[in-house]
């Protein structure tokens, strides 16, 4: 991904917001996410790529970029972390390496998915002021060669916009930082509007912070985030959720997974009801936190099952 992106740096690619795009190869991966970090607070579009160690490498500057509430999107394509012995293909260590840093993750299944779901990340992520990681197979979707929608430039302008668009703040707590409108990627290096941004607190104030995250941020980013699918899906009529089903209104049996899998599972469910008569179900974790989405759920025994995990 980050290499197909440095041909077109190369090849002098002009974005949807009419700019050219920048292309920074740092020294390692740590360098690479803080380097995200700085084109975040300087009110760019910006996005990451990595991979199995280098996601591990990284981890502890994705809590910041949480912290400081910086709009970017990390791509992982997912492969084992070695242990034992080296191994390079797909795995979700990395992954799931990050559940603990606040980061929005969301997997896609197809090479479609990951395209859409790409463009679906940057938006929730904008809106809710709450970095984005989303992730496909390694090799078993990075790799592979299928067909698919490009999303058109025109799609993307539309849905999108650009870093520099005032928009409507969408939510009171972030209307009490920036009142009634915002900059659709906030400038937090600003050298005519400057602020103080990761400042060093004592036991108090830091368990205050970290805490109050989770009513002042983190419990919109479901609604925010359905919002997103649903705008998606009216303008492409690609359907997306949070959570999403497959044959379960009336499944016996259930296969609950994420990323690649879910294509051949769902295969397997239509082959096993076909010739086995079993009543087969897949369910498709697109985000890793879904919480509510399995409210939506209509079998009570799934719904329950869910609620558990």
């Amino acid at each position: 991904m980050g290499e197909y992106w440095s041909v077109e740096v190369a090849n002098g690619h002009v974005n949807t917001s009419q700019r050219p795009l920048i292309f920074i190869e740092p020294e390692s991966e740590h360098a690479a996410a803080a380097v995200t970090a700085g084109m975040s607070m300087t009110g760019l579009r910006a996005i990451n790529f990595s991979s199995a160690q280098g996601v591990a490498f990284m981890h502890e500057s994705l809590y910041a970029a949480v912290g400081k509430r910086l709009p970017y999107v990390l791509n992982i394509g997912c492969r084992a972390i070695t242990k034992s012995s080296l191994n390079v293909h797909c795995g979700h260590d990395d992954y799931h390496c990050i559940d603990d840093t606040g980061f929005i993750q969301i997997m896609a299944k197809s090479g479609q998915a990951v395209a859409d779901l790409n463009l679906i990340a940057h938006k929730i992520a904008e809106l809710s002021l709450t970095p984005a990681a989303i992730a496909q197979d390694g090799f078993l979707t990075t790799h592979l060669i299928e067909s698919l929608n490009i999303p058109e430039r025109e799609l993307i302008a539309e849905f999108l916009g650009k870093p520099e668009d005032m928009i409507d703040t969408p939510t009171p707590a972030q209307r009490m930082i920036y009142g009634e409108k915002r900059r659709r990627v906030p400038l937090v290096w600003d050298v005519d509007n400057p602020m103080v941004a990761g400042t060093v607190q004592n036991q108090d104030a830091y368990m205050q912070s970290v805490a109050s995250q989770r009513p002042y941020f983190f419990e919109h980013i479901p609604d925010i985030a359905d919002q997103c699918l649903e705008e998606y899906y009216q303008l492409t009529g690609r359907r997306y959720q949070r959570l999403s089903g497959y044959l379960v209104e009336d499944a016996d049996y259930i296969i609950l997974g994420q990323g690649s899998m879910i294509v051949q599972a769902e295969l397997v469910a239509d082959y096993l009801r076909q010739t086995r008569n079993l009543k087969i179900g897949v369910v498709n974790m697109v985000f890793f936190r879904f919480d509510r989405a399995a409210t939506g759920m209509k079998l009570k025994r799934l719904r329950d099952a869910l609620q558990k995990i």
